[in-house]
C-alpha cells in the first residue's frame, strides 16, 4: 500500500475542499455568477491554490458534475444489488433508482439542468457513457445470456435505453413535482423496455 506524504494528504483535502464548495456555489448561485474569487472564499484557500487543481471553471463544474453522477449510479447499483432476483426485476428497479436519485436530490437535479449549457450536451454524454453504459450493457447481456431478450445488438440497444433515461431525468430535473414526474417518466420507461423482454414460455 502506498502511503502519501503530508503534502499529497493537504492536496487532496484542498481539492476535496474546492470541489465541495464549488458544488454548494453552483447550486446556489448557477455556474455563471460564481466566480473563482466565491470558490476560494467558499473553500478558504487562495485563488492560486484553485488554479493549481483545476485549470478554469469549467473543468471544477466538470468534475463536479462527474461526482454527482457517480453517486447517481452508486445508487442505482446499491438498488439493482438489494433483494432482487430476476434480472427485469433488476432493470426495473435501476431504472427507477435512477429516477429517484433527482426526484429527492435538488442539488443534482440543478447540476444536471446546468451540465449541457456548462459542458455542452458532447461532454456530458462523454460522462454519462463512461460511468453509465457499461452497466447498462451488461444488465443487457445477463438478460440475452438467460434467453430472455429479443435479438438486438446489446451496444445500440444500451445506448439508446440509456438515451431514454436521459432525457426522462431531465424532465424530471426541470419538473415543478418532481416526484410525479419521476414516477410517470419512470413508468413509460419500463413499458418500453418491456418491448424487449422475450417470452420464455414453450
Amino acid at each position: 500500500m502506498t502511503v502519501k506524504s503530508r503534502r499529497e494528504e493537504y492536496a487532496a483535502l484542498t481539492r476535496a475542499a474546492l470541489l465541495e464548495a464549488s458544488s454548494e456555489l453552483f447550486v446556489a448561485k448557477g455556474f455563471g455568477p460564481t466566480s473563482v474569487d466565491d470558490i476560494a472564499a467558499a473553500a478558504r484557500v487562495s485563488k492560486g491554490a484553485v488554479y493549481y487543481h483545476f485549470p478554469d471553471k469549467r473543468t471544477i463544474f466538470d468534475e463536479v458534475f462527474r461526482e454527482s453522477q457517480q453517486a447517481v449510479m452508486a445508487h442505482v447499483a446499491e438498488a439493482a444489488s438489494t433483494g432482487q432476483e430476476s434480472p427485469w426485476a433488476i432493470a426495473e428497479a435501476s431504472v427507477r433508482a435512477f429516477l429517484h436519485s433527482f426526484e429527492i436530490d435538488a442539488d443534482k437535479r440543478s447540476l444536471l439542468r446546468q451540465s449541457a449549457g456548462v459542458l455542452g450536451v458532447e461532454r456530458c454524454r462523454e460522462i454519462d457513457d463512461e460511468l453509465a453504459l457499461p452497466q447498462m450493457r451488461f444488465l443487457l447481456e445477463v438478460l440475452e445470456n438467460r434467453g430472455e431478450l429479443q435479438p438486438v445488438d446489446l451496444d445500440t440497444a444500451a445506448t439508446v435505453i440509456f438515451g431514454m433515461l436521459c432525457e426522462a431525468a431531465t424532465s424530471v430535473a426541470f419538473a415543478r413535482n418532481p416526484k410525479k414526474a419521476a414516477g410517470e417518466a419512470g413508468q413509460v420507461v419500463v413499458h418500453l423496455l418491456s418491448g424487449l423482454r422475450k417470452s420464455t414460455e414453450s
